[in-house]
């Protein structure tokens, strides 16, 4: 005579609940946004830096300017606590150019910006 195991129907049953669950949570999440590629991000960015500020995504989920000067002060204020001396707008833009070929700054399709939150602290005052 032969033994056959019985399974758990419980526990078959929770498993599909739980992939039911991820299942509703995957297809109810919005889709991110693919990133632009390369050459496009960098256009956006001489034509950006043109007009004078960037469109970027904040954790709040709001898109905000950030300015080319407020960038400029920045980094400069980062540098200076170095006791560098300020960055050229040619530096500022090879800093910038570098940061977008390491994926610290990044454009999306859609033509906002992803990066550091850093430029829009406020600065310490003495």
């Amino acid at each position: 005579m032969s033994s056959k195991k019985k399974r758990n129907t419980s526990t078959k049953a929770a498993r599909a609940q739980r992939l039911a669950k991820a299942r509703a949570a995957r297809s109810t999440r919005a889709a991110s946004p693919k990133l632009a590629a390369f050459p496009a991000a960098l256009e956006a960015l001489k034509q950006a830096l043109a007009v004078g500020h960037l469109p970027v995504l904040c954790s709040d989920g709001q898109v905000r300017q950030l300015t080319y000067g407020r960038m400029r002060n920045h980094l400069n204020d980062s540098f200076a606590a170095d006791g560098e001396p300020p960055l050229s707008a040619r530096e500022l833009s090879r800093l910038l150019a570098d940061d977008l070929t390491s994926g610290a700054m990044v454009m999306r399709t859609d033509g906002v910006w992803v990066i550091s939150e850093d430029y829009f602290a406020t600065q310490a005052q003495p």
